[in-house]
């Protein structure tokens, strides 16, 4: 412990350490950071280029019924290019950085290369870096809480991308992170010594589940799917009570906005329907990083 007023009293505190390493050793922290920043952005694009994989694989899994083996064997098999089937080099395989170079088109048919790609890659690596501002305490101990939620992120992103695009939310990538959460609560259980917690975010995932169920039934089928039945719940299991009712409040707000833009732009009919597992999804995130300050700001208007 330091002295007030003591002179040298950190030279003193580390003993017979030199100055010269002591110099060292505090640039070598403050040089860290951006470095570390750096890793988790390009470590963020590599993710993100194999979350595109999956979203195309798991969708065509969807469409030529394939069993999960083949399913397995697919996702792991090399990357290829969705037209002409080529399989790619290295070099046409680096994340953001090929599609530049190749100018959005595949080298062996010159087909463009869907703006997914590029945009999937550059999301996870901001998403990644936002996490880590607001999560990626290590020094405190926090890497394994870090690490799931950039599990939880990837997987998101997998169901935002498969739904805006494909019109599905595939129960091979909720279920799993069903039961990843459901490990992480118990983790906190065991810490913890109680089980209040692990009850209110079992309360909040039937109570989501149970609300877009209703709707389900109420809508018979048009409004909501059974994919968005299955996401909500999933939801209140990552977000917990009351963040899961900040959660759909976003969501319905911001979908039901870009529903009335779509119908004055004339890009939708009144009636039609938008997949809302995006809205459901963005909020999620909006929520994991924010919650406590929109839960804050919320009780002001109570």
């Amino acid at each position: 412990m330091f002295l007030a007023g003591t002179k040298n009293s950190l030279y003193e505190e580390v003993g017979p350490v030199k100055r010269s390493d002591l110099k060292w050793s505090m640039c070598y922290t403050q040089n860290m950071q951006p470095l570390l920043v750096i890793f988790i952005f390009l470590f963020g694009l590599a993710v993100g280029s194999f979350l595109n994989c999956l979203i195309y694989r798991l969708n065509l899994r969807g469409e030529q019924g394939l069993s999960l083996e083949h399913l397995g064997g697919l996702i792991l098999g090399r990357s290829f290019c969705p037209q002409c089937k080529h399989q790619l080099a290295w070099k046409d395989n680096i994340p953001l950085l090929s599609f530049c170079l190749l100018r959005g088109r595949c080298r062996s048919c010159h087909s463009p290369i869907s703006w997914q790609y590029p945009l999937v890659e550059l999301g996870t690596g901001l998403l990644f870096l936002i996490a880590y501002g607001q999560m990626g305490k290590w020094a405190n101990g926090q890497f394994f809480q870090f690490f799931y939620y950039l599990i939880i992120l990837s997987f998101l992103i997998v169901i935002f991308v498969s739904d805006l695009r494909y019109g599905i939310i595939p129960d091979e990538v909720v279920f799993p992170v069903v039961g990843l959460a459901v490990l992480f609560h118990l983790r906190g259980v065991l810490e913890a010594g109680t089980w209040l917690h692990l009850g209110g975010v079992l309360l909040a995932a039937l109570g989501a589940a149970g609300f877009f169920l209703a709707l389900v039934a109420i809508t018979k089928g048009k409004g909501m799917g059974m994919g968005d039945v299955k996401l909500v719940g999933l939801m209140g299991l990552l977000l917990g009570w009351p963040e899961i009712v900040v959660a759909l409040y976003l969501a319905f707000l911001t979908g039901a906005m870009v529903g009335v833009i779509l119908i004055f732009a004339k890009k939708r009919r009144f009636g039609q329907t938008v997949p809302f597992g995006p809205f459901l999804v963005s909020a999620a995130w909006v929520v994991l990083f924010w919650g406590d300050q929109l839960l804050a700001w919320f009780g002001q208007w109570l």
